[in-house]
């Protein structure tokens, strides 16, 4: 139940933090990783296609303990996620938009979250 909820409260920060330095390009996803890592050690990892498709897998303590698929799109200034199935705190079919961050490969932003507990904490998240 503890990964569960760590797993849902993560999700939803990273997945404004795969999106997130100015308005940025989804040109350097294309064949690369972004990571975000939260302070308990937890992993989300975001695997973006031009075909405007991506898939996901979140890790704790070593283990794979979702995964899931989807459709991206690029409005303007943000990124658009719509999961197939249901992903942490994401319903399957519900899109969700957040700030675009990241242009280049290498490039390393950090995003406000709440961890597991609730509080403020700070994930780093890079392309």
């Amino acid at each position: 139940m503890r990964i569960s909820k760590l797993f849902s409260v993560c999700l939803v920060a990273a997945l404004f933090a795969a999106g997130t330095a100015l308005a940025g390009s989804m040109a350097a996803r294309f064949g690369n990783t972004v990571v975000v890592t939260y302070p308990d050690g937890a992993i989300i990892k975001f695997f973006y296609n031009q075909d405007s498709t991506f898939s996901a897998t979140a890790e704790a303590g070593g283990k794979t303990v979702a995964q899931t698929t989807g459709k991206w799109r690029q409005d303007g200034d943000k990124l658009c996620v719509k999961a197939d199935t249901d992903f942490g705190a994401f319903k399957g079919g519900e899109e969700r938009c957040v700030p675009l961050q990241g242009d280049k490969v290498g490039d390393t932003w950090q995003t406000k979250i709440k961890d597991s507990k609730g509080n403020d904490a700070v994930a780093t998240a890079k392309i």
